[in-house]
């Protein structure tokens, strides 16, 4: 296999990753229609910005860990819970098999998925609407499961053994984060100092010492 062809078998594998995680990121946080947006759709998924802030707890598995331990240790969270949870995440050696890096742009971590966006409305997945403000940057943008796409999940998608872990996963963060706004999470991460002090259009750095280190703190073990 030449270096063109192993490169473009990865650009397939990673355009292929991107459409399902984001799919479900919207499916699973996504709340039920009311109105008459209810005659078209099932669920519906508000702000952009939510998707972003989500998807980097899915992508950076140190991070979540992070977050979870800083809450357990504000008593919010079950201590003895988060502790096993963290314990599997690094046991399972995910904060490097589970990476995927995110750059740093102005309000965070961000990455373009507006290709994978209209995938999705291409094979009537979801739909998704939006309005401008006055100086006509797109806001309140609102993204809606449909009644083809919700079907698709609960009779086979869900069931495919290549995604168990992004559904589990989506899961967990909805069990604990998913009352959030996009906005606070993004005060969250940006209280994390390698997040905060990444350069702009850089790769935000890994914390998994620093998560080794508050487990160690919390728990008086090794992780």
């Amino acid at each position: 296999m030449t270096q063109k062809e192993v490169w473009e078998d990865y650009e397939n594998i990673r355009t292929y990753k991107d459409r399902i995680r984001i799919f479900l990121i919207l499916y699973i946080f996504s709340e039920e229609v009311s109105g008459e947006d209810s005659i078209l759709y099932r669920k519906v998924f508000k702000s952009e910005v939510r998707i972003q802030k989500i998807d980097f707890l899915l992508r950076n598995p140190d991070y979540f860990s992070y977050e979870l331990l800083l809450f357990a240790m504000e008593g919010k969270f079950d201590k003895q819970e988060i502790k096993g949870i963290v314990k599997e995440i690094f046991g399972t050696k995910e904060p490097i098999i589970r990476r995927l890096e995110m750059e740093r742009f102005f309000f965070g971590a961000y990455e373009d998925i507006d290709d994978v966006i209209s995938f999705l409305k291409s094979i009537d997945f979801i739909d998704f609407k939006s309005r401008r403000s006055i100086d006509l940057k797109t806001i309140d943008k609102h993204y809606y499961i449909t009644e083809f796409s919700h079907d698709k999940f609960k009779n086979s998608l869900k069931h495919l053994p290549s995604i168990q872990w992004y559904i589990e996963r989506c899961n967990l963060i909805k069990k604990f984060f998913g009352d959030l706004t996009g906005t606070q999470l993004k005060i969250l991460q940006y209280q994390i100092t390698e997040y905060r002090d990444a350069s702009y259009k850089e790769y935000i750095n890994d914390i998994q010492s620093d998560v080794k280190k508050l487990f160690s703190e919390m728990y008086g073990e090794e992780l």
